[in-house]
């Protein structure tokens, strides 16, 4: 027997999974909710007209298949020229204009003024830091020692690697190499 708690069906039970945790005090993590204005009835017949070519029974046509089957339509600067051509405006919304406003843009939300942020803060960091640690770097003179010379084994055969050397052990059981 199933417990009541538990779901009937498998998607049921990852949807509840994957639902985040209820913030204290906010409902619907802040998610307003739907606008109970009505669509923009132009947009609305726009969108209609493509949702019964769509579900057609004799020839349904997705709009997405037909512009990736369709060759000229690969190019991506095209995408500004379709929107335009379809005279929809992808910054539209149905919520009123005190709760979102997509026409009252920001300065500071554009991604070149987001960038010229980072990188004056990035500055400032690193010359904040910078300056702290290394103001001054003192020199000193090296005084020149002779080259020390290791001792030469007199029973070694060139090509093969001996211990003592740089490197020994590396090519050991090898014999003799050959190059070229």
């Amino acid at each position: 027997m199933q417990d009541e708690q538990e779901p009937d069906d498998e998607p049921t039970r990852i949807r509840r999974l994957l639902r985040p945790p209820e913030i204290p005090g906010v409902a619907d993590w802040g998610i307003p909710p739907p606008p109970s204005t009505p669509c923009d009835p132009a947009l609305e017949s726009k969108l209609g007209q493509f949702m019964t070519l769509k579900r057609d029974p004799d020839n349904p046509k997705h709009f997405n298949d037909s512009l990736m089957s369709n060759r000229s339509f690969r190019n991506p600067h095209l995408y500004m020229r379709l929107v335009e051509f379809v005279d929809v405006d992808e910054r539209a919304t149905n919520f009123p204009k005190d709760l979102w406003d997509p026409v009252d843009v920001r300065e500071e939300w554009y991604a070149d003024r987001i960038a010229e942020a980072q990188k004056a803060r990035s500055e400032q960091h690193s010359a904040q830091e910078g300056g702290a640690k290394r103001a001054k770097i003192d020199f000193t003179s090296s005084s020149r020692r002779p080259p020390v010379a290791l001792p030469q084994r007199t029973d070694q055969k060139p090509g093969v690697s001996h211990s003592g050397a740089l490197g020994s052990g590396y090519g050991r059981g090898r014999g003799r190499l050959r190059f070229g």
